[in-house]
């Protein structure tokens, strides 16, 4: 099993990747999940139970041609302001297994997005996780958080 840890204070110098306490030398780490959608491809309440779709992989700097998975396992992103941790420990990656919190607090269900992209040959970052919440009564929310 893997524990991946994504640490950065928002510049190259403060960021680290590691996995089972040891420092990656990465060139790249991409998560992108896409999850909580009605059969229309419409933001629904229900998060990872609706099921879905997510890569996470590392491309590090020794094995560049390679694509090393991140789960089964740990990933914790830990950037200013926001931590998000996703776990998924099946041995077959079974998507509907997977677990996310934000800021301590679990999305699972209201979950739709979660992208990061970590390019250091190229110098460019981005990350963000957008999370749905439904209201009987009012307008469905969807919000879109920055975490890079």
């Amino acid at each position: 099993m893997n524990d991946v840890v994504f640490k950065t204070g928002g510049d190259w110098d403060s960021t680290t990747l590691t996995n089972n306490g040891k420092e990656v030398p990465a060139n790249r780490l991409i998560v992108d999940a896409q999850t909580g959608r009605d059969e229309f491809g419409e933001p629904d309440a229900g998060g990872v139970s609706l099921g879905g779709e997510m890569t996470a992989y590392i491309e590090s700097q020794a094995t560049p041609d390679e694509q090393t998975p991140v789960f089964p396992g740990r990933l914790v992103i830990r950037v200013p302001n926001h931590e998000v941790v996703v776990e998924n420990n099946h041995p077959q990656f079974l998507f509907e297994v997977t677990q996310v919190w934000l800021d301590q607090q679990n999305v699972t269900n209201n979950l739709l997005d979660l992208h990061l992209e970590i390019d250091a040959v190229n110098n460019n970052v981005s990350g963000y996780i957008t999370l749905y919440k439904s209201h009987f009564f009012s307008a469905d929310e969807v919000a879109t958080i920055n975490l890079l």
